[in-house]
């Protein structure tokens, strides 16, 4: 029965050791938040792995001959018994933010690390048998009362004030990372009377005589072992739920990576992680049955596989890291040139590379993009190249027929017709993989249609820019000819009327062509020219007399660039026009929006890089129903990209808004 109690011991080590270790490598693949207090949860789970490898190991020669084992074999998991009470304590206080808080925790902290540095130091320096080739068991008849209370109280204040902390916390917000802590509580919880059970048991087993408890088990575990293995199996029950527990919360919740959205995958990690551990546990049970005691072979596969693993993930995050990196390059880039060189160099590693359009639109079929851009234009006959059977979508070159084009992939495109993207060599000189192929698809579609609306957009922006001038010009040359011919000519007939004296001319005809001149005088008066008032007078002095007609009873506080009107008078009278109307429909919303209270409205006009105009108001009314009025602005913001410039709203806070309108100097 000692035996089978022995071996079942044992077969408990190796699965609390294995799932440790898959935590603590699943932690460190994970992680997020690097900082002291997170590398030092992962070097307790791991520590805390080993401790429990070493037991199995050792533990299989007996309890007999494991207490004969000198006590320098054991000194590194005593200090391990010290440093894993900590690291519970310091894992629950940097989760839930209270060593950021800088108080009592901070405090106690500092107080717990440093009863660390001082029992570490007595375990040095104490030696009660002058040699530490002494036994276990005789070791532990010298060791005081003192020091295994003082141990004891120790670790009872880590695991106490752990569970502490978690009746203490409260969510600051409704945020995601606030609630998942505010989840994981009841199961960090459940750890933390566990392990106050753990404490309770050793505490027995340590001071149970010297109380008047129980019998010293672990001086009687030489003649009667039972005992004492029950209080082990006890403990490792409640250590097994602890590590179970503390499992789930971290697959579903990240409690020690720092991650605010936990990954689906990591639950069924952990059920395998679980299974597994139990199957190699169960093995070592069955072959320690039939005589064949090596926990080293499981412990040691676990290892290895959990390594192999760590590595594996860690390099596939960095590649699938540096993939997102250059994918946000492509993406970002406002180019489709840059676009494609990006593609070229950095995901398919291609020498040269070009992209061809046959396109159904004319202005796409005449655009073909180059890497690098230096690359000679050519044209090619690929109508002799036979088609490939096994995917007609990519046709393999001849090097020295096409320029050391080595491959033609087809992109499809129903926008605008068929694109194909042709490759040069890798610049390893190694082959294409399928992946890159089918990412080189998948992105050159994406570019086709990127290029096509880019395309699309310059033209309907000339389109529209040309359209403004015409109307311009339009309205100028109405106004001339209402001032310059149809005015003069009724007002000769006027004249002429007037001055008739044979009465021929009815004097009724003379007062109705006199009203009708005294009308167009006044439509061509009402019908002032904004072009020809901002040439005269200036852009700045217009967009200050908006207050005038715009805000009067509002208080308007200027900040004007002393330098601005010499800057502005190089923007043509098209684009002035437009950024005039821009911030008189600007400075109508602030008006319109600042409340009753008409508070004072701020305008800056500077000039970096380009005409830079910012409106700022206080809001009296709702902030939604400011957010969702302004089709005014989004009006105007069009016609200002259309010379790439910008009109912005932003809310800084609840009770201001704020209009930004920029137009760059490229377009002087």
């Amino acid at each position: 029965m000692t035996t089978d109690l022995e071996i079942f011991i044992c077969s408990v080590f190796i699965f609390l050791s294995t799932n440790l270790f898959w935590l603590g490598s699943t932690t460190g693949t994970n992680l997020e938040r690097k900082n002291a207090a997170s590398y030092f949860s992962i070097f307790t789970l791991i520590v805390s792995s080993l401790l429990f490898s070493f037991s199995a190991i050792v533990g299989q020669n007996g309890f007999l001959v494991v207490s004969s084992f000198p006590i320098l074999y054991f000194f590194p998991g005593l200090i391990l018994l010290i440093l894993i009470p900590f690291g519970w304590f310091v894992v629950i206080v940097w989760f839930f933010g209270f060593l950021k808080k800088k108080g009592i925790f901070l405090f106690l902290f500092y107080i717990l690390a440093f009863c660390q540095l001082v029992a570490i130091t007595i375990l040095l320096i104490y030696n009660p048998g002058k040699t530490w080739n002494i036994s276990l068991f005789e070791y532990w008849k010298f060791v005081p009362f003192s020091f295994k209370f003082a141990y004891l109280v120790y670790i009872f204040a880590c695991v106490f004030l752990s569970l502490f902390c978690l009746f203490l916390f409260q969510i600051s917000d409704n945020s995601l990372s606030e609630l998942g802590r505010q989840k994981a509580i009841p199961f960090l919880k459940l750890i933390g009377f566990s392990l106050l059970g753990v404490v309770s048991l050793v505490s027995v087993l340590f001071v149970g005589e010297e109380f008047g408890i129980i019998e010293n088990l672990i001086l009687k575990a030489e003649k009667e072992p039972e005992y004492f293995y029950g209080f082990v199996l006890c403990i490792q029950l409640l250590i097994c739920i602890s590590i179970l527990v503390l499992g789930w919360a971290l697959t579903s919740y990240e409690i020690l990576t720092g991650r605010i959205l936990p990954k689906i995958s990591l639950k069924q990690e952990w059920k395998n992680s679980v299974y597994t551990s139990f199957a190699l546990s169960s093995l070592y049970f069955v072959f320690a049955k039939l005589g064949y005691p090596r926990a080293e072979i499981p412990i040691v596969f676990s290892y290895s596989f959990f390594l192999s693993r760590f590595f594996t993930m860690r390099k596939n995050k960095q590649v699938s890291s540096d993939q997102n990196e250059v994918l946000k390059r492509i993406l970002s880039s406002g180019s489709v040139k840059l676009s494609f060189g990006y593609l070229c160099k950095d995901v398919l590693e291609a020498t040269k590379a070009a992209l061809i359009f046959q396109g159904k639109i004319p202005y796409i079929s005449d655009t073909n993009i180059y890497y690098p851009e230096n690359t000679p234009t050519e044209t090619f006959d690929f109508s002799k190249i036979d088609p490939n059977p096994e995917n007609p979508n990519i046709q393999y070159l001849d090097k020295d027929r096409f320029s050391d084009f080595v491959i033609r992939v087809k992109i499809e495109s129903v926008l605008t017709g068929d694109a194909y993207l042709i490759l040069g060599q890798k610049e390893n000189g190694g082959l294409f993989a399928e992946e890159e192929i089918e990412i080189a698809q998948v992105t050159g579609t994406w570019l086709v249609h990127s290029l096509f609306l880019e395309e699309t957009g310059n033209i309907l922006e000339e389109l529209q820019r040309k359209k403004i001038q015409e109307q311009r010009l339009s309205d100028q040359k109405t106004r001339q000819i209402l001032h310059d011919e149809i005015l003069p000519e009724i007002h000769s007939l006027i004249l002429e009327i007037s001055n008739d004296k044979s009465g021929n001319l009815d004097s009724q005809h003379a007062n109705s062509l006199t009203e009708l001149h005294k009308r167009i005088s006044s439509l061509l008066r009402e019908m002032s020219d904004t072009g020809l008032e901002i040439s005269r007078l200036g852009l700045i002095p217009m967009l200050q007399k908006l207050q005038d007609s715009e805000a009067k009873d509002s208080s308007l506080i200027w900040e004007i660039d002393p330098n601005i009107n010499s800057q502005t008078e190089n923007y043509p009278p098209e684009v002035q026009e437009v950024l005039y109307y821009a911030f008189r429909e600007s400075l109508r919303n602030a008006v319109k929006y600042s409340g009753e209270s008409k508070s004072r409205i701020k305008i800056a006009i500077r000039y970096e890089n380009g005409l830079f105009i910012q409106i700022k108001n206080e809001i009296g009314k709702d902030l939604i129903s400011v957010r969702s009025s302004g089709q005014g602005l989004k009006i105007h913001s069009a016609l200002l990209r259309i010379f790439q410039g910008s009109l912005t709203l932003e809310f800084p806070n609840s009770k201001e808004a704020m209009i930004r309108i920029f137009l760059p100097s490229s377009q002087i």
